[in-house]
């Protein structure tokens, strides 16, 4: 996956800055797009952002439980 490629191009989102988000303490889709304002404008990108959110989550949830 390319993660300089945004996911959202309303606001400039990248997967990267998804990542980010969750490694930053994001713990919801929510809380993903009140740090990063992704799916916030025209919203054509909300069903990819939730996956790539989702996925991301329940990779660091399963890493914390293997701490």
């Amino acid at each position: 996956m390319n993660y300089d490629k945004a996911i959202c191009r309303c606001r400039k989102v990248t997967f990267e800055d998804i990542e980010q988000a969750v490694d930053n303490g994001a713990t919801s889709f929510e809380e993903v797009q009140k740090e990063t304002k992704v799916a916030t404008g025209c919203g054509r990108c909300v069903k990819q952002a939730m996956e790539i959110t989702n996925h991301l989550l329940q990779k660091a949830n399963k890493s914390q439980s293997n701490e």
